[in-house]
């Protein structure tokens, strides 16, 4: 049987991006998704749950007053913190809290998968936030997105500031092959203007 769980966190593209990753390992069931914490409570209590991931840092109501919410649910799921910054004062307030474990952000999705595996088997993991290695950000986004490492250097090319002709001649393509691969990334990131396109290169 699959785990059912719920993801809380109201960054929207890692939300769905989790979701996703959890769905293709094919052990999880993504019952339910909450982009507002204010609504974790409501969502959660009317479902019979195995797991609850639940971002720290959020907006209205943050992670630990969530997780003290969830502590009352029946059925007593594992609750497991996810948040991009933890160090020791961060854990020791994650361990008070009675939470089943913490895992950065930056875990490699083969990791997260293996650590909430042992979490479901009842192991408590509670580590420091190591700093990510610059490859496991760039796998983690691009999978996240569904971006080949074409697409994913064209992105960081145009944050960067430069130009279509820039990126083709620093990559050694034409213009209109990083053309093409702009409209895909678009497609994939459900981009419908440069404006959008833009806004979400700042949001990065």
């Amino acid at each position: 049987m699959k785990i059912r769980t719920v993801i809380i966190d109201d960054h929207a593209l890692f939300n769905d991006g989790l979701a996703l990753i959890l769905k293709e390992s094919e052990l999880f069931e993504v019952v339910g998704q909450v982009y507002d914490s204010r609504q974790a409570m409501y969502i959660c209590q009317g479902k019979v749950l195995d797991l609850i991931l639940v971002d720290y840092n959020m907006p209205h109501v943050n992670g630990l007053e969530v997780v003290a919410q969830l502590k009352t649910l029946l059925n007593k799921p594992r609750i497991v913190i996810i948040s991009m910054y933890a160090q020791r004062k961060e854990l020791n307030l994650f361990s008070a809290a009675g939470v089943d474990g913490y895992l950065a952000k930056t875990t490699p999705s083969a990791e997260l998968i293996a650590s909430l595996q042992k979490i479901m088997a009842g192991d408590r993991i509670l580590s420091v936030n190591r700093q990510p290695k610059e490859s496991t950000v760039n796998d983690f986004f691009a999978l996240k997105h569904q971006l080949t490492k074409r697409e994913y250097e064209i992105v960081l090319g145009l944050k960067e500031g430069k130009t279509t002709e820039q990126i083709a001649q620093a990559m050694g393509l034409s213009y209109l092959t990083v053309e093409t691969h702009r409209k895909n990334i678009n497609a994939k990131l459900k981009l419908t203007s440069r404006q959008e396109f833009y806004d979400f290169l700042q949001s990065l």
